[in-house]
């Protein structure tokens, strides 16, 4: 199932996805790295396909022809059971969440 990076909410899984698409629940954009499979933070220009055009903004529209959806894997998002679910976050803020973790650690490791 495709899922939008930014809120989870799924939308319809096509063969070639609409430029200008946008999700309903959060209006970001559909058609963007984030959303790629081939999209990665650690990777040469953020992207695991070395034929990629470099592209600015990751989490804005592009016009990226190796663009392919990002299939993911949610835990069920129904009303049933009290489990708190957590927000997923955008990748500039897991890597932030990551720094700041880490510089936590690294605080408490030689903190005397």
């Amino acid at each position: 199932m495709a899922a939008c990076y930014k809120c989870g909410e799924p939308f319809l899984e096509e063969n070639e996805i609409p430029q200008d698409a946008v999700c309903k629940r959060c209006s970001s954009w559909v058609h963007c790295c984030a959303n790629c499979v081939h999209y990665d933070e650690y990777a040469h220009n953020k992207c695991r396909e070395p034929k990629a055009a470099y592209v600015f903004d990751r989490l804005g529209k592009n016009e990226c022809a190796l663009f392919k959806v990002k299939r993911v894997v949610r835990p069920d998002r129904g009303g049933s059971g009290g489990g708190a679910d957590k927000k997923p976050m955008s990748p500039r803020a897991e890597q932030a969440d990551r720094e700041g973790r880490a510089r936590d650690e690294l605080e408490r490791l030689f903190k005397k």
